[in-house]
């Protein structure tokens, strides 16, 4: 189950503990929802991450400062980072709606230190349902959408050159 289906039928099942009878209006009402169902899912969240080892979270600059292993054996005139972050985002843009949830939703579960990747069974198949495209084709389509963003990436740092 994701977090969002959990949420909401956590709030089914306990909407009586959700504080309804203080009257205000209609926007701190639902203001109010909105709080008790994001406290709803963060508990979900920490719940399901407890006990493992906590992630630090690096916010974008830094990303863009921590070398990958290619990027320390490669030549100092290669263009930087943060250049093809940006490229990656216009190509990004230039694909179609399913290419781009297909890549959001795989890269979901993406692990960079593993080379043979494949999304969990359930995932796939709430995806398959939701883009109403069998899960060979959402890997054919990922793989495409991947290929278009490396050949765009690459065509446009070679013309910046």
């Amino acid at each position: 189950m994701d977090v969002v289906h959990e949420t909401f039928l956590k709030a089914f099942l306990r909407a009586e503990s959700f504080n309804h009878q203080e009257s205000c209006e209609a926007e701190v009402q639902e203001r109010k929802c909105r709080a008790w169902l994001a406290a709803i899912a963060e508990n979900l969240i920490r719940d399901r991450f407890r006990g493992q080892l906590e992630v630090p979270l690096a916010d974008e600059t830094e990303i863009e400062r921590i070398e990958s292993p290619e990027q320390e054996a490669a030549d100092e005139s290669e263009i930087p980072e943060s250049e093809r972050l940006r490229l990656l985002k216009l190509g990004f843009a230039q694909l179609s709606e399913i290419e781009q949830t297909v890549l959001r939703a795989t890269m979901t579960f993406w692990q960079g230190d593993q080379a043979h990747q494949r999304m969990p069974n359930a995932a796939m198949q709430e995806l398959s349902r939701q883009i109403d495209k069998s899960p060979e084709n959402i890997r054919k389509i990922r793989s495409r959408a991947i290929d278009k963003l490396e050949k765009y990436v690459n065509e446009n740092i070679k013309h910046e050159e």
